[in-house]
């Protein structure tokens, strides 16, 4: 583990990811049930930067790559299938926003290898091609099709990804620039990208106070029961804020 997460880190992985499902549950809550008040939409700014961290933490350290991604995508399409069937629409959770997030930091890592390890130009040029190829024929996937945070936000893992070195033989110069203090300026320019150019512009700004809590890291997992807490406590939580709204408009006669 690097020992840079120990600076000031008193909060483990499972931590985070608890405070995050908390938040994301206020801001559904809000979105749902408390519409006129904003204050849960404000607080719930900050759950989406915890999980687009973790993303990154996960693609870092996973030794199964296919089972990861197979796992968030069957998730959304899952959650697709009942959000399409239940309210009538096509709509792009964030499973599937983090599921594309992970096939390119697949192929940044892939990208990588090629220039850092393999060394042969012509691979190297048609990765790295095939890398800004991707990113290019995303953005207007994005802006023609919904995705949860759109754009922009499918970018926060990519980014917290690009200096991670970690599983490449690179030289020790290479190797001090994958740190997390570094990593930490990575997610704060992504999350200033998402302030400026996310959607809920007005108050997209808050998802920056997740940053101390993400410095507050100290690179450890915690808890092993937790690791797929966050794919279980998503639909569960749908689920109830769903059947409580269902009550409510029976009660209010709707």
């Amino acid at each position: 583990m690097d020992n840079s997460y120990n600076k000031i880190g008193i909060l483990s992985g499972s931590t985070l990811k608890i405070i995050a499902c908390i938040l994301m549950a206020i801001d559904h809550v809000g979105l749902e049930i408390f519409p006129e008040h904003i204050i849960f939409r404000i607080i719930g700014r900050l759950a989406f930067p915890l999980f687009a961290f973790f993303i990154a933490e996960g693609c870092k350290y996973t030794k199964n790559k296919l089972k990861r991604f197979l796992t968030v995508f069957f998730v959304g399409a899952i959650l697709f299938v009942f959000y399409l069937f239940y309210m009538g629409e096509a709509y792009g959770n964030i499973f599937l926003t983090f599921s594309v997030s992970i096939l390119l930091i697949y192929l940044l890592q892939f990208t990588k290898k090629q220039i850092f390890e393999c060394k042969n130009v012509f691979l190297s040029a048609l990765s790295a091609i095939a890398f800004i190829a991707s990113l290019v024929l995303l953005y207007f996937v994005f802006d023609n099709v919904h995705f949860e945070y759109g754009y922009v936000g499918m970018l926060v893992p990519v980014i917290v990804s690009l200096f991670d070195f970690s599983r490449l033989n690179v030289s020790d110069g290479i190797k001090r620039v994958d740190s997390f203090p570094l990593t930490l300026v990575l997610f704060a320019i992504s999350l200033i990208l998402l302030s400026i150019f996310g959607r809920m512009a007005d108050i997209q700004f808050y998802c920056l106070f997740a940053i101390p809590l993400v410095a507050l890291y100290n690179g450890k997992p915690g808890s092993r029961k937790m690791k797929y807490a966050f794919y279980i406590f998503y639909p569960a939580h749908i689920v109830i804020i769903e059947g409580i709204v269902f009550l409510i408009q029976i009660f209010n006669g709707g």
